[in-house]
Formats: C-alpha cells, sequence, structure tokens
C-alpha cells in the first residue's frame, strides 16, 4: 500500500494557566462541545466513528491537563443525515451549552445546523466530512471544513475518468442528496468543459433493493464509464449488480463510496477490475507516524477499525484544544472564531489551517480499487500537481 508523505503533528501540550476568561462554557466547569453526525440509519458506521474519534480526543486533551485548566465534556446529537433532525439536534446541543459543534458528515444535515449556530450568536461549527461548497460559501463567519470542497473533488474524478481510466463518454448518476447532486453537477460541468461526452445524467433513489433497470438503461447510451456520487450503501449494491450484469462498461465512485462498510454490501464483487473509487486520503489511507497511533489507539479503545474521516474529526478537536490555548482559554463564540481562524497545526491529516471561508488547502486525491478476500482497499494512482499517477 503506497504512504501518502504527511507532516506530522508537534506534541501538543495542554498546561494548567488559569481560569477562563470566556462568558459561556459554564465559568470554570467543563468547556461543552457538540458532536452530530448519523449515529442511526443507512450511514451510522461512519457517523459513529466520528462521534468516536471525537471522544477519543477529548479524552487525550483531557488526561493531558484538559485547556487551561478546564476539562472538555463531549455532546452528542444524532442528524440521521437529515435536515430536519439536524436542525432540532443543533437547537438541542445549544440547549446543552456547547460552545462549538465538531462533527458532521452529511452536507444535507450539516448546512442546516450551521444556519442554527450562526443564528444563535455565531458558534463555531468544524464539519469533519461534509463538503458541499454551500457549507463555507454562506458568508458565515463561524464554520469551517476539514476535508475538500465537492468542486475540488468533482473536477479531480473526472480527470481520472479521463486520464487514468481513458473514458471519452460518462454516465453520470446521482441519488438526489446535497452532497451527491452537488458532486454530480460539478462533475457534469468538469466533463463538459474539457470535451468529455456526458451520456447519461439522473437520480435513484437510495434504500431500494434493486438497480438492474438503471444500470442497464445506463448501458443503452453507451459511456465509457459510470461515475456514481452518491454513498457506500447504494454503491456496494450498485457493484454486486454490474458485476452480475457483465456490464461493458466501468464503475467510479466517489469518496463516500470508500468506507469499510462497503465491504459488508458489496463484499468479493469490488474485487472486478472495473470497479475504482475516488477517494481523500482518508484514514486508512494517511501513513505517518501520527495518525498510525491513531489508528492503534482507535482499534485498542474501540475494537473496530476507524471510519474514513475519523482522523479529520480527531484533528478538528485537536485544533480546538489549540485555538482555545492561544485565546487565553476564552470560550465566547467571538474569542473562538478568531483563534479558529489564526489555527496552524500538522496533524494526522496534513497542515490544518482554514482560510478566511473556513476552508483547508485542497488535499490531494487517491484512487483505490480492491483485491484478495477478504477485500481491502488498495490505491492505485495519486493526484499530484493536476496529474493522475499510477501506484503499485
Amino acid at each position: 500500500m503506497v504512504g501518502v508523505s504527511l507532516m506530522g503533528l508537534g506534541a501538543l501540550v495542554l498546561m494548567a494557566c488559569g481560569t477562563s476568561g470566556g462568558t459561556s462554557g459554564g465559568g470554570g466547569g467543563p468547556i461543552k462541545i457538540g458532536i452530530t453526525g448519523p449515529f442511526t440509519g443507512a450511514y451510522a458506521d461512519p457517523g459513529i466513528a466520528i462521534r468516536n474519534a471525537g471522544q477519543m480526543a477529548v479524552d487525550e486533551v483531557n488526561k493531558a491537563g484538559g485547556v487551561n485548566g478546564r476539562q472538555l465534556q463531549v455532546f452528542a446529537e444524532d442528524d440521521a443525515c437529515d435536515a430536519q433532525q439536524g436542525t432540532q439536534a443543533a437547537q438541542k446541543l445549544l440547549t446543552d451549552g456547547i460552545v462549538i459543534n465538531i462533527g458532521g458528515y452529511c452536507s444535507g444535515a450539516s448546512i442546516p445546523e450551521s444556519d442554527v449556530f450562526h443564528r444563535s450568536g455565531d458558534i463555531p461549527f468544524i464539519t469533519a466530512a461534509s463538503s458541499n461548497p454551500k457549507f463555507t460559501e454562506q458568508g458565515y463567519d463561524n464554520v469551517y471544513r476539514m476535508v475538500a470542497r465537492d468542486d475540488a473533488e468533482a473536477p479531480a474524478d473526472i480527470s481520472f475518468i479521463h486520464d487514468f481510466l481513458k473514458g471519452n463518454k460518462v454516465a453520470i448518476l446521482h441519488d438526489n442528496t446535497t452532497y451527491a447532486k452537488g458532486l454530480a453537477d460539478a462533475g457534469k460541468a468538469a466533463a463538459t468543459s474539457s470535451g468529455m461526452t456526458v451520456t447519461y445524467f439522473d437520480a435513484i433513489t437510495p434504500g431500494q433493493k434493486d438497480y438492474t433497470s438503471a444500470l442497464t438503461k445506463i448501458g443503452t447510451t453507451n459511456p465509457d464509464v459510470l461515475w456514481y456520487t452518491g454513498y457506500y450503501p447504494e454503491f456496494g449494491l450498485l457493484a454486486k449488480e454490474y458485476v452480475g450484469l457483465g456490464l461493458s462498461y466501468k464503475l467510479d465512485g466517489v469518496s463516500a463510496d470508500v468506507d469499510p462498510s462497503v465491504l459488508k454490501v458489496a463484499g468479493a464483487a469490488l474485487n472486478n477490475q472495473g470497479i475504482t473509487i475516488n477517494t481523500l486520503p482518508t484514514t486508512e489511507f494517511i501513513h505517518n507516524s501520527k495518525n498510525d497511533s491513531f489508528t492503534k489507539n482507535y482499534k485498542s479503545k474501540f475494537n473496530a477499525e476507524p471510519g474514513d474521516y475519523s482522523s479529520y474529526e480527531y484533528d478538528g478537536v485537536l485544533a480546538f484544544a489549540q485555538a482555545l490555548k492561544s485565546n487565553g482559554g476564552k470560550t465566547d463564540a467571538k474569542s473562538i472564531n478568531s483563534a479558529l481562524h489564526s489555527v496552524s497545526m500538522d496533524g494526522t491529516t496534513g497542515s490544518v489551517k482554514f482560510d478566511t471561508k473556513g476552508d483547508r488547502p485542497a488535499p490531494l486525491f487517491l484512487a483505490v480499487h480492491t483485491t484478495g478476500d477478504p477485500p481491502t482497499f488498495q490505491p492505485i494512482a495519486i493526484r499530484q500537481g493536476g496529474s493522475w499517477k499510477a501506484q503499485s
């Protein structure tokens, strides 16, 4: 497996140095952190992994003495990747007295959650995985994103299809969620601008038991590659049915499809040579001492593999701890936001800094497939300097 060279995180030493100067967060009591995400439903596996990683980071900070003598405390609320439930989760966390929310998996829930936090005094919100551009394009000063935006991933994925898979005709399939539709729209624009032919552009309904009719219909448009922009439960089923139908075009997925849980759905079908997935350098593909240590500790603590975005959540909590330390422990929203915009940290996922909108510099992109029994993900290409290069 290829290692992705990322800079290490220096030791974060959190020393006791007085009481909080903030106006919220319970005076000298615990500093309350919210975590939203899908803890039930179809996307519960990555959501629970995000929650676990956040708690793990909090435990490490607390074990080191907390921040300015104060402990951190997690309050987690299930948003089920649903806009209405996300709004309710955000409101509940505000009632709990959180000073920041660090989490989020589905953009469709995170964006309305960000509205609630913005209207309620610009409570900071660091999302671990929500990638729709709107999250940081609303003009809010309290939103931060740990992963690349869809409008960065989509052109990278399309260039992989064109340059690496040698596809000139692409079919695009999404699931009408905020994440998948936004990625599909950006990919369609990128494909068209690069001279590719988009043979098909439509959606499936998540949660159905059979997508063979959609796969067969797509085949009649004669694409070289089908690019699916939705989540892993549907991608896993699409992969199984794709192999069963013996289709001639290739199948390519996106970063939401590389979650370990897709292996439960698709099994050995993912080993088909026509199937690839584009992804960010998520937890299992980051190889440096910091992430290796995080992965080892996560497995030991939770007896499970960390989910794809666990390292991003972990770094998000540590970035917040660094921000608090730098501002003297002030927990009012204005002080935290100001400190977060000045954060500079080498984390498990590389350099953590936020621009004026709250985005990080775009990370590397990878392409993977699976091999073996049971199947495991292996990188096949990496995108650096705008070009895809094969990896052995």
